[in-house]
């Protein structure tokens, strides 16, 4: 493996004093993730034959096969179960949630006082020292303020491909929220949970990102939500965790993302299956969601 792969795969490791030790891998973005498992051969080998039962769990009914998702995700392209279910969500959000009341509050409302020589305040003071400027007024300087957010993949072996869909589907909807109320947004795709290995560490947990939007980058629903395609996590997170970090035949276990992995992603809201097992309590969670995002807890930064 070379260099460049080597300093990308080699984890960083926190050990947190109350929620023990965490492996951290962050990727630059998802065409270098793809890159990363194609040139070093980190595939999972447990994908099943063509048409079998075994394919089906790992990668849907609608983008089949490992090529088939590779183009898929590096083009941003999502699955008709994901948009359809975006549509269904979105409806049923436009329907319980007043948007517009949200509009707006992702701008600052910053003020800086100055002078010139016209405005809404007479400055006597300039007046009779001779300036020219010896008006003074108020200006309003709106700045986007950044926000990021992170969906987790990682679910256990019951769910399905619907489970991953909703998820993706909440991530784009969440995403087009903030945007509308004036958030510049910064996605990340990620597996967080419980690390089960073969020995050769003693991690607690594993944690692999992949950047999906740039905080300056045009709000892409589709690419969004092809997060949301199951075969990212059961074939190449899968392949990761198998060939790269050694995990045992079980492949780790489904673990809400703990305060030390927000911390260091510097995540304000996550999207993971704890909070989005049915369409309606996805859609009654994102209302709470946009009113938390206002209260940043004090370590974001942003």
């Amino acid at each position: 493996m070379n260099n460049v792969y080597s300093r990308i795969l080699e984890p960083k490791i926190i050990n947190d004093e109350f929620e023990g030790k965490h492996a951290v891998i962050n990727m630059p973005d998802m065409r270098t993730m793809l890159e990363c498992i194609y040139e070093n051969k980190l595939f999972f080998d447990r994908v099943g034959e063509a048409g079998s039962e075994r394919e089906q769990w790992i990668y849907g009914k609608h983008i089949v096969g490992r090529e088939n998702l590779k183009r898929a995700l590096e083009i941003g392209k999502t699955s008709d179960a994901v948009i359809n279910l975006y549509k269904r969500l979105r409806s049923k959000v436009e329907g319980k949630m007043n948007i517009s009341k949200f509009v707006g509050k992702g701008l600052s409302c910053k003020r800086k006082r100055v002078s010139r020589d016209d405005g809404d305040d007479l400055s006597m003071s300039r007046l009779m020292g001779g300036n020219d400027q010896y008006w003074n007024t108020t200006i309003r300087k709106s700045k986007r303020a950044n926000v990021r957010i992170g969906m987790n993949v990682s679910m256990s072996w019951q769910h399905k491909e619907e489970n991953f869909a909703r998820l993706g589907a909440i991530l784009a909807l969440t995403s087009d929220m903030l945007t509308k109320m004036g958030y510049a947004v910064e996605v990340i795709a990620y597996q967080f949970g419980g690390y089960s290995g073969d020995g050769t560490h003693d991690w607690k947990y594993l944690g692999i990102s992949i950047p999906i939007k740039k905080p300056n980058e045009p709000l892409d629903i589709n690419r969004l939500m092809s997060a949301g395609l199951s075969g990212l996590f059961r074939d190449f997170i899968f392949g990761l965790k198998q060939q790269q970090y050694k995990s045992d035949s079980t492949l780790g276990y489904q673990a809400e993302t703990t305060d030390t992995f927000k911390r260091e992603l510097n995540l304000l809201h996550v999207v993971e299956q704890r909070f989005c097992s049915s369409d309606d309590k996805a859609v009654d969670g994102l209302a709470q969601a946009l009113q938390n995002i206002a209260e940043k807890p004090k370590w974001f930064r942003g």
